[in-house]
């Protein structure tokens, strides 16, 4: 019974890359090509265990930047941003309790405020890919 399922299905598997390579439509927008995230260095600081030992945050990030200009200006900015950005989380970090994981929801705004002042205007959301502690 299985068998003709699968064996229905098998010319939609075989055609998959052939309309998963087309061209977009001409008549259409067909979408905007234009690159609007900018991947960050990721961002480390030291942590306490539970049992007071060191562990390493690394947090994995980026800015989604809408404005051609401003993202234009972004990758000048990018070794004050890890710098910037480094020393908030690790300041956010000495405060958090040991063996308790970090607050995301009380980090990012912080974190956010900060990508504003270092850029000088708003206009790049701060995003967070992820958050590994070890």
């Amino acid at each position: 019974m299985l068998r003709r399922s699968f064996l229905g299905l098998s010319p939609l598997v075989l055609a998959w890359p052939a309309l998963a390579a087309a061209p977009p439509a001409e008549g259409g927008k067909g979408g905007d090509s234009e690159v609007r995230f900018v991947r960050l260095p990721a961002l480390t600081a030291n942590i306490l265990r539970s049992n007071r030992t060191q562990g390493v945050i690394a947090v994995e990030s980026g800015l989604y930047v809408a404005d051609p200009k401003l993202r234009a200006r972004i990758p000048m900015f990018v070794p004050r941003l890890r710098s910037d950005l480094n020393l908030r989380l690790a300041l956010f970090m000495g405060r958090v309790p040991p063996g308790i994981p970090p607050n995301l929801d009380l980090l990012l705004p912080i974190l956010q405020r900060q990508v504003d002042k270092t850029i000088g205007q708003p206009g790049a959301r701060f995003l967070v890919l992820n958050v590994l502690i070890n």
